[in-house]
């Protein structure tokens, strides 16, 4: 494939992605899209390399290594690379760009307002849908689309809200996440203490009644946690089985998170990034329209600060020997550290946009992201059919290493799937059922 076939490929989609025609429209627009479907290719391949541990392994092991022994050797080193380099900054840039989305998907020339906001709110209950199909059907629990359909809901509030004002929003959550992280790490901190105390009393010693609060305070900390006794065998056990049994382990787990953990974290979370992604598209961050000095200030204070933050948390939590009030999003700079990485990571990509470089890989993201709802879906699909006792039966079977090898794959399939397809197609299948619901009329996909 040329350079010059493949950037014209990706500018004629991306024009179309936009509403505009694919032969009107300035460059910069174009150049736009293609940075914003580049960025979220690679933010939707980088979640997997979270999300495989809690399809590959019981879902305690998401914070604790211990779980499924990456807790020594090489597989406690690919463990802390990832919690370092991409533990949550990934997920923060995917937030970002529903942010944009919105402002990408009101701003319509000479579109009638109220026909978009109906538009937008169809649009956004769908993308519910969507999440429920894929924590309830495809059996993930650890979807975000949930989230994000039902944060989004309020977001088309702030659409005209300067781009400082939707930074302070967000900041201010920021705030108050920080100190909710700060919070449970303390009372975590004092609920393990606790429990040791009591612990290390000999075996024959009577346990008073308050003393036996501590233990059984101590034993709901771990069901929080997924990891109470007898609760990971029990996981593995079912995970292992057929299609029901997985069923009923995720809905206990999606149950709470789209409910209890929804209101108290994931709401605000993903606001906070979403209020965020509107501030940077109003500044024309995303669109690598600023200065190179400017994305190379942004690209180095990102990573500097993020791999300062993120490498303290991590070797912190493992000398600690993993200690639960270390455990992964549960850090008092939890927010700090993965925000100033997803900068570093937006900064990069805007730099290699600029400079025009890497254009097979760019155009390979890039395709990735334009189907990034199908690619979510297929994700939870393929990892489904790998790991499940319905499928391979590969659940809790591969070492922390190997499961790597499985996202390798899994991102090629991806990549070669999303270029075949939208050669022939306009748009992915998920996105043009997407569309075609919220437009209530069936969509052209075949291209002629």
């Amino acid at each position: 494939m040329s350079k010059n076939y493949a950037a014209s490929m990706i500018e004629s989609t991306y024009a179309e992605t936009a509403g505009a025609s694919v032969n009107t429209g300035p460059v910069a627009e174009k150049e736009r899209i293609r940075s914003i479907d580049t960025l979220r290719g690679l933010a939707l391949l980088g979640i997997l390399l979270l999300n495989i541990i809690t399809f590959a392994n019981p879902f305690a092991a998401y914070f604790d290594p211990r779980v499924d022994g990456a807790d020594s050797g090489l597989n406690l080193a690919v463990a802390m690379a990832v919690d370092i380099w991409f533990e949550g900054s990934f997920r923060a840039i995917f937030s970002m760009l529903f942010g944009a989305g919105l402002l990408i998907f009101i701003d319509k020339p000479n579109a009638d307002a109220n026909v978009t906001k109906s538009l937008y709110y169809r649009r956004t209950v769908l993308l519910v849908g969507f999440g429920l199909f894929n924590s309830y059907f495809l059996l993930w629990a650890g979807d975000i689309l949930y989230a994000y359909g039902m944060t989004g809901l309020l977001l088309y509030f702030f659409r005209d809200f300067p781009a400082r004002k939707l930074a302070q929003f967000a900041a201010l959550i920021f705030l108050l996440l920080g100190l909710l992280h700060t919070g449970q790490h303390i009372n975590s901190r004092a609920i393990y203490a606790e429990y040791q105390t009591v612990a290390s009393l000999p075996a024959d010693s009577e346990i008073s009644a308050d003393q036996q609060q501590i233990l059984d305070t101590w034993d709901l900390f771990q069901r929080q946690q997924f990891a109470a006794p007898g609760q990971i065998a029990e996981e593995i056990k079912a995970r292992q089985g057929g299609y029901i049994s997985n069923f009923l382990v995720t809905a206990e787990i999606n149950i709470v998170f789209q409910s209890v953990v929804f209101l108290i974290n994931n709401l605000w979370d993903a606001g906070a990034m979403m209020l965020l992604g509107m501030a940077f598209m109003k500044w024309k961050i995303l669109d690598a329209s600023r200065s190179m000095s400017f994305y190379l200030k942004m690209t180095a204070i990102g990573f500097g600060v993020g791999l300062t933050i993120n490498t303290w948390e991590v070797v912190t939590y493992v000398s600690s020997g993993f200690e639960p009030f270390w455990a992964a999003t549960a850090r008092p700079s939890y927010d700090v550290g993965r925000m100033a990485m997803a900068l570093g990571y937006i900064g990069l990509v805007m730099i290699i946009c600029k400079l025009g470089i890497l254009v097979w890989l760019r155009y390979a993201l890039a395709r990735v992201g334009q189907m990034a709802l199908t690619n979510y879906l297929s994700q939870s699909l393929i990892c489904n059919i790998i790991f499940m006792g319905f499928g391979f039966g590969l659940f809790a079977q591969l070492e922390r290493v190997e499961i790597y090898y499985v996202v390798f794959g899994v991102w090629v399939f991806q990549i070669l799937f999303s270029i075949y397809w939208l050669k022939h197609y306009r748009f992915g299948p998920a996105e043009w059922l997407w569309r075609s619901l919220t437009y209530k009329k069936k969509q052209p996909l075949k291209i002629q």
